[in-house]
């Protein structure tokens, strides 16, 4: 299917234990999506083209984490209840694409900036629904992949966030 596809995926502390035979979580789920990437079957279109409807795939990487927020207020970077994508001139620029050299490069940005704090991904969610609001909806299905390996922190905030993508 023509498919955009956003992966929300956790950054927090717990994911430095070892998963399996691998020794850290958080690396190994980074290596886990970079071979997940490279079988894709992707559009092979750089992010910021204009979508195709091709029967191809396009991605886009969200890191979720986080300490507790009391404001209401959606932040980014590692702050409380934050996400990071990549930044403007790397890779994607967090943008959905179809190319497997900018989604790469994404991946290993995050896996140099490992947020390692709590599991809050509210931030995570608003940023995916912004991804998917930035491209426009031209027949392509969309499809949010979340990862995690525990208890969601700000369950209790996720009524708006749901509400947004939902939307989208």
């Amino acid at each position: 299917p023509t498919l955009d596809i956003v992966v929300l995926f956790d950054g927090s502390g717990s994911m430095s234990k070892t998963f399996g035979r691998h020794p850290h979580g958080f690396f190994a789920q980074v290596e886990m999506l970079k071979t997940w990437v490279q079988g894709l079957p992707l559009s092979g279109q750089a992010a910021g083209q204009p979508s195709a409807a091709n029967r191809k795939t396009r991605a886009a990487f969200v890191q979720f984490s986080g300490v507790p927020q009391d404001s209401g207020s959606p932040v980014t970077g590692p702050i409380p209840g934050s996400a990071l994508k990549t930044p403007s001139g790397t890779g994607t620029a967090g943008r959905l694409s179809g190319d497997v050299g900018e989604l790469l490069a994404d991946l290993s940005w995050h896996e140099a900036n490992y947020m390692a704090q709590g599991t809050y991904i509210r931030a995570g969610l608003d940023m995916a629904a912004g991804i998917f609001q930035d491209s426009p909806l031209d027949g392509r299905r969309r499809a949010l992949f979340i990862i995690t390996d525990g208890a969601i922190q700000d369950k209790n905030l996720l009524a708006s966030a749901q509400s947004k993508l939902s939307s989208q």
